[in-house]
């Protein structure tokens, strides 16, 4: 006995992938992130190995008279010459003619050098 397929072709739901991609990039592009201002400049500090992985002191002095609302600080970290990983902290409310100081931890990985920038910052909400 021989069946014929009477299926049709139903329409394939529209997926909410492309509207979740038009919604994150609308946001990405309205978000209040502004490059790395001018006025502030990263310093390292020390660099250690404990028994999570590894360490960065890290300070950023903000040389304008402005309040900076968050400073991005993104380092990476080498062993011998070779990546072994990236990590960020952010410091809050730098004021003008002061310095904001954190540690940048990069977990599972023993390092020797990083290599640290301001990746972005935020105004002061006020």
């Amino acid at each position: 006995m021989m069946m014929t397929s009477l299926a049709r072709k139903l329409p394939i739901p529209r997926t909410p992938t492309r509207t979740l991609l038009a919604l994150a990039a609308f946001v990405a592009c309205t978000t209040p992130v502004v490059a790395a201002d001018s006025a502030l400049k990263v310093k390292h500090g020390d660099i250690f190995t404990d028994p999570v992985g590894s360490v960065m002191d890290v300070s950023v002095v903000n040389e304008g008279q402005a309040t900076v609302g968050a400073a991005v600080v993104t380092c990476d970290f080498t062993a011998s010459g070779k990546a072994v990983g990236t990590a960020s902290t952010t410091i809050y409310n730098i004021v003008g003619g002061s310095t904001g100081k954190d540690q940048v931890h990069l977990m599972g990985s023993a390092a020797d050098a990083a290599r640290c920038a301001i990746s972005s910052t935020a105004p002061a909400a006020n």
